[in-house]
C-alpha cells in the first residue's frame, strides 16, 4: 500500500469531532492512490487524540508514508493554503464542510473555490442526506 507516485491526501481533522468513518475513508482512498498521508489534527491540547495517533501509526506499519502534525489553530483557509503549496497533495478530505467556514457570505471569501485539487468530505451519522441527491 506504500507511496510509490510521491502522491498525497491531506487528512485535516478536528481532535474535539473525530468521527472514526473518516479514518477508514482516509485509508481507502490512500489504498485505492497508492498515496501517502498528511494529517493535520486541530488541537488545542499538546496531546493528540490515541484514535489519530493509532492511525498513524498504522498506516506506518502499512508502508504508507505518513505525517502527523497538531495545529492549535486551522481553519479552511490554512487547509487550502497547505494544499496548494505542496504539489504533491492530489485531494483533501475532511469530516464535512459545517464548522470548517462553508458559509462564506460571498464567493469571493470561500478559500475552498481557491483549492487546486478535489475535496472529499464524509458526512457524519447525525446528519441527514436527501436521497435525491
Amino acid at each position: 500500500m506504500g507511496n510509490r507516485s510521491g502522491r498525497k491526501v491531506l487528512l485535516a481533522v478536528r481532535a474535539s469531532q473525530l468521527d472514526q468513518r473518516l479514518l477508514i475513508s482516509a485509508r481507502g482512498l490512500c489504498q485505492r492512490m497508492a498515496a501517502g498521508l498528511d494529517i493535520l489534527v486541530l488541537a488545542g491540547s499538546d496531546s493528540l487524540p490515541v484514535a489519530i495517533t493509532d492511525f498513524a501509526r498504522e498506516m506506518r506499519d502499512a508502508g504508507v508514508i505518513c505525517t502527523l502534525t497538531r495545529m492549535p489553530e486551522l481553519q479552511r483557509q490554512d487547509i487550502v493554503r497547505y494544499a496548494n503549496t505542496h504539489e504533491c497533495i492530489v485531494t483533501v478530505m475532511i469530516d464535512s464542510l459545517a464548522g470548517w467556514g462553508a458559509d462564506a457570505p460571498l464567493k469571493g471569501d470561500n478559500p475552498w473555490r481557491q483549492l487546486a485539487c478535489p475535496l472529499v468530505t464524509v458526512v457524519p451519522a447525525k446528519t441527514k442526506v436527501d436521497p435525491r441527491f
